[in-house]
């Protein structure tokens, strides 16, 4: 009986060593999904979603500003018809909406001062947790964060949005859905 128990624990502990000695560094792990990320992105679907989480968060609005605010959300927020992501090494990517960027951020650093695609200024900085990249732009009036994953082909890239702004009455949450077209 002690035998087998010692044999159980001897066994366990070398299934251990086999584990971690054939999974692979946390860096080559992160660069491989990371890499799925590389190249740009247009976009295919999710405009009425934008639209819908709008009228969602106009509709939570006081009556008397609901409609002036909902114009006003329709008309400074649009979809994003194309995402350039550049990886450039493990440690650091570039990203770029439409005719704005691509602005080189390193993964888990400081947040980077920067103009953002309406010429104000942002704070940005990106992760990868998970297997998604995840950006965050903070500004004076509000602040967003997008998600961005790749499909397990890695020819679509989701992007979620949140949106958020002390004069909402809740966050404008949506998802774009994006074709690899380099």
């Amino acid at each position: 009986m002690r035998r087998t128990g010692t044999s159980l624990i001897l066994t366990a502990a070398l299934a251990a060593l086999a584990a971690t000695a054939l999974a692979p560094s946390p860096g080559r792990g992160q660069a491989g999904s990371l890499e799925r990320f590389d190249g740009t992105w247009t976009l295919t679907s999710g405009r009425r979603a934008l639209d819908d989480a709008i009228d969602r968060v106009a509709d939570r609005m006081n009556v008397f500003i609901r409609e002036i605010a909902r114009g006003e959300m329709h008309r400074r927020l649009s979809a994003e018809r194309r995402v350039r992501l550049v990886v450039h090494d493990e440690e650091h990517v570039s990203l770029g909406f439409d005719d704005w960027g691509p602005v080189r951020l390193r993964l888990d650093g400081p947040a980077r001062s920067v103009r953002g695609p309406e010429g104000d200024g942002i704070r940005l900085s990106m992760h990868l947790a998970r297997g998604r990249l995840i950006a965050h732009q903070d500004a004076d009036q509000g602040d967003r964060t997008s998600v961005f994953a790749v499909s397990g082909d890695g020819e679509h890239l989701s992007m979620g949005v949140r949106i958020g702004a002390d004069q909402l009455p809740a966050d404008i949450r949506y998802r774009l859905r994006y074709r690899r077209t380099r």
